[in-house]
């Protein structure tokens, strides 16, 4: 009789683009992973994970579609290619690009398919190299860092395990939690218990409403607008304690005159919402304390996207809840800016050249002296979630060369010359912060590589010897792990690992801001000075914002295929809008912009706003579900790219 295999228990945490980093244990038996789990020692995930990550082994660690093996593109298909031939080709195309035309004319772009620290070292690479053309931009949370680093000097939060305990009202501002931050909810379950309440203000019905006491839908774009009608009726009161906030800050003065400037009419037009809506909610957050604000992505995705989370974050200051337990305006930690990034060389011999990733077709199309003629990306499907997704396919096909290092053939994978397997969170030590607690980790292999897929330090180290620097890049993941957490008191791969991989950084509290001491130069909150305006109102011809928004089912693009063949992208809408063209539920119709056509399935909800319509995001091209190939091309102060900035009309067909 054979023995039974051996079950033995591993720990790691989750790198994907979320808020929560989940702690995750793994079941282990004859070096295959059985099953996964949320961590139950994890002081903020406690035991759960996602549906996305309670279904990873099936959908993406193990599944058929992953490849496990370098490819190349020859007439069209793809071929199975050893991973020497795929790596000197690789360095002989750079070679020859540095020789013809100088470092610079090769473009290299690293995504957010995971946050895994050592993610960073491809910058190191590339400066060995001679420093390159950076596609550089945010996908998410540029406007929203950029802006509250312009208010309090640093984005930092609250420990969410105190807004359990003392917060009595949330308003949840552009954030979907019971989707894209789930580990927030029984935040807000534990907080309403005793008595706290949470309103909801989006203009999407989103499935955090159903939790929530209230449901504010401004108009799309709008919010900025919102603020300041909030901080006019606010400031109308006699609550504010202007000789504190003036002590603590700089601009406050001009803030007054942005707000005293905007007459409450005007803001009612521009917001969609009645004075009334908007004075309520206004009392209600000065008159409940302490309260919190949660942002959340959509916020940021306009072009005034900063100015808008700096006008929230004003909101706070005046009522005297930043500071203070329960309170504060959160919308993500960012310790990466402060991580140690070993990538700043002497070796490299140019100043890295920058374009914008929201609008690389134009920048491949337009960038001289040199051109580029080379790519290489590196956990990204670019292709697929930045804005104009057919201009960007064109003009990657005019390179001489592209490569793509991920785990699935995406839309940008699509367009590359060579495919190198990549390895995935469960077989990779590495570092991870996380944007929604406070908690660092250290991210264990599980399991030994799939197939003979390698992580991205392995690959780029065996680049660098081919290159002629590999002793500037070797180094074993924990000699990295030490050199980006030297900036993090008492955290290093050695304590990380004693602690049971989980560490509170040294010195951080868990309430940001007491005593009214910030980050910025002058030590104070900085108010916005000026305010300006880009009206996001749509066209008589293009007459309904699309609005894109995160799915429970996946993470930004990271989609099954067999989910999305031969099925038409969903787009919901109110029924009063198909009805008024002719259409109905379940009808299939198009989506028209300025820039393309996307066929869709209609799926009427009366609960949502009658000028606009609602898409998921990250669904792909190769299947006609990609909705970039309808949104404009534009770069914004943080890096972003106002992805709900765009308008269509609902047509039949």
């Amino acid at each position: 009789m054979a023995a039974m295999a051996t079950t033995e228990i591993r720990r790691t945490a989750c790198s994907l683009d979320c808020f929560d980093a989940c702690g995750i244990v793994a079941e282990v038996a004859d070096g295959r992973i059985v099953r996964i789990g949320g961590d139950p020692e994890h002081p903020i995930t406690r035991g759960a994970l996602c549906n996305k990550v309670n279904h990873y082994l099936r959908d993406r660690f193990y599944h058929p579609d992953r490849q496990l093996h370098p490819l190349r593109k020859v007439n069209g298909r793809w071929q199975r290619l050893a991973w020497d031939d795929a790596l000197d080709l690789i360095a002989e195309k750079l070679t020859r690009a540095k020789a013809r035309h100088g470092t610079l004319s090769v473009l290299y772009h690293k995504g957010n398919g995971s946050f895994a620290g050592l993610k960073i070292m491809g910058e190191r690479f590339f400066n060995l190299y001679g420093g390159v053309t950076q596609a550089v931009g945010r996908f998410c949370g540029g406007e929203a860092d950029y802006g509250t680093t312009q208010s309090f000097g640093a984005c930092e939060i609250h420990d969410p395990l105190d807004l359990a305990e003392h917060t009595r009202l949330f308003l949840i501002w552009g954030r979907n939690p019971a989707v894209t931050n789930i580990h927030m909810m029984p935040v807000l379950k534990e907080a309403r218990a005793r008595g706290a309440r949470a309103i909801v203000i989006d203009p999407a019905l989103t499935k955090t409403v159903r939790y929530c006491d209230g449901h504010v839908q401004p108009r799309p774009g709008s919010d900025g607008h919102l603020a300041i009608g909030m901080a006019k009726v606010i400031l109308a009161g006699s609550g504010v304690d202007r000789a504190r906030v003036a002590d603590i800050s700089d601009h406050f003065d001009d803030y007054l005159s942005i707000v005293n400037a905007m007459s409450m009419d005007e803001i009612v037009r521009r917001t969609d919402l009645s004075h009334e809506a908007i004075s309520t909610l206004a009392l209600d957050y000065a008159n409940t304390r302490p309260a919190t604000i949660l942002q959340g992505i959509g916020l940021q995705q306009y072009t005034r996207g900063a100015q808008t989370y700096r006008l929230i974050a004003a909101l706070g200051i005046l009522t005297g809840n930043v500071g203070v337990p329960g309170g504060g305006v959160n919308f993500g930690n960012w310790p990466w800016a402060i991580m140690h990034k070993p990538v700043a060389l002497e070796r490299r011999t140019v100043p890295v050249r920058t374009v914008p990733v929201s609008k690389l077709a134009e920048a491949l199309q337009t960038t001289t002296d040199p051109p580029i003629t080379l790519a290489m990306f590196m956990g990204t499907n670019l292709v697929n979630q930045m804005p104009d997704t057919l201009g960007t396919q064109r003009e990657l096909a005019k390179l001489d060369f592209r490569v793509c290092v991920d785990q699935f053939l995406t839309d940008t994978a699509e367009c590359a010359d060579v495919f190198l397997p990549s390895t995935t969170m469960l077989e990779e030590e590495d570092f991870l912060p996380s944007y929604g607690h406070l908690w660092m980790q250290l991210m264990q292999p599980v399991v030994a590589p799939q197939g003979e897929s390698r992580s991205d330090l392995v690959i780029l180290q065996a680049l660098a010897d081919r290159l002629g620097f590999g002793p500037d890049m070797a180094g074993s993941p924990a000699h990295w792990i030490d050199q980006l957490t030297s900036t993090f008191q008492g955290v290093s791969h050695a304590s990380l690992q004693a602690a049971g991989g989980r560490l509170w950084p040294e010195g951080t509290p868990r309430v940001p801001w007491a005593g009214g001491t910030f980050k910025t130069p002058t030590r104070r909150f900085v108010f916005p000075a000026t305010f300006d305006d880009d009206p996001v109102l749509p066209s008589a011809e293009f007459p309904l914002h699309l609005i894109a928004l995160a799915s429970d089912k996946a993470i930004n693009s990271q989609i099954l295929e067999e989910r999305q063949q031969g099925a038409y992208l969903t787009a919901r809408v109110h029924s009063a809008v198909a009805n008024a063209r002719g259409l109905g539920h379940g009808d299939v119709a198009s989506l028209v912009s300025p820039r393309g056509t996307l066929r869709v399935r209609l799926e009427c909800d009366d609960g949502l706003r009658v000028d606009s319509i609602f898409v998921p995001k990250g669904e792909w091209a190769k299947h006609e579900r990609g909705l970039n190939v309808l949104t404009e091309p534009r770069y914004t102060a943080g890096t972003g790219t106002a992805y709900n900035q765009n308008f269509v009309r609902l047509e039949r067909g």
